[in-house]
C-alpha cells in the first residue's frame, strides 16, 4: 500500500479535481433551486391579477404580498376577451355639431376583465382620420359603477356618449378597445 505522501502527483490532482467537481455540482444545484424559486416568484408577480382571477382562494395571499412589496392587484386585462358587438354614430340634430355615439361592449371571457378604454376616430370621405377621442371607463360608465369589480364574465355593457364637434363633418368612424 502506498501512503498519502507516496501517492503520485497525478492521483493527488485527480482526487482534488474530483472533490472540487463535487462541491461545484452542489453549488450549481443550490443555485438552480434559488433561480427556479426566483423564476416562479417573478411569474407570480407578473401574472398576479390573472392568478387571483383564476384562483380566488389565493387572492388574499397575493393581496397581502402586494401590500408588502408595494404592487397592486388589479382585475385581469385581456383585450382578446372584450369586444365591440355593435356601434352607431348619429347626429343629434342637423347642423349643430352634436353627436350621439352608442356601442355595446361584450366580455366573452370566463373571468372578470378590467374596463377597456374606447378610442373613437372620426374619418373624412377618404377614410383619413379627422379627429380622435379616447373615452376612459370613468367617462362612459355610470357614476355609481365600481371600476375595481371589472367587467363581469360573459356579460354586456351598453354605452351611450354625447359630444359636440365644431366645424367638422365626419363621414365615417372607427372604434377600438384598448388597455392603456
Amino acid at each position: 500500500d502506498l501512503s498519502a505522501s507516496e501517492e503520485p502527483g497525478f492521483v493527488k490532482r485527480g482526487r482534488r479535481k474530483q472533490q472540487f467537481g463535487a462541491i461545484l455540482r452542489i453549488l450549481m444545484a443550490i443555485g438552480s433551486v434559488i433561480l427556479s424559486i426566483g423564476l416562479v416568484a417573478q411569474g407570480v408577480y407578473v401574472f398576479r391579477s390573472q392568478i387571483a382571477t383564476q384562483l380566488p382562494q389565493v387572492k388574499p395571499v397575493l393581496a397581502q404580498a402586494c401590500l408588502v412589496i408595494g404592487c397592486s392587484l388589479d382585475v385581469a386585462a385581456q383585450i382578446d376577451a372584450v369586444s365591440i358587438e355593435s356601434s352607431e354614430l348619429q347626429t343629434r340634430t342637423a347642423g349643430n355639431g352634436l353627436f350621439t355615439f352608442t356601442t355595446l361592449l361584450r366580455n366573452h371571457g370566463a373571468t372578470a376583465q378590467a374596463w377597456p378604454s374606447i378610442e373613437l376616430t372620426l374619418n373624412d370621405a377618404n377614410e383619413k382620420p379627422m379627429a380622435r377621442r379616447v373615452f376612459t371607463p370613468r367617462e362612459y360608465l355610470p357614476a355609481n359603477q365600481d371600476l375595481a369589480q371589472g367587467f363581469g364574465p360573459v356579460s354586456e355593457q351598453p354605452v351611450k356618449l354625447f359630444f359636440a364637434l365644431s366645424q367638422l363633418k365626419p363621414s365615417g368612424y372607427r372604434v377600438y378597445l384598448f388597455y392603456p
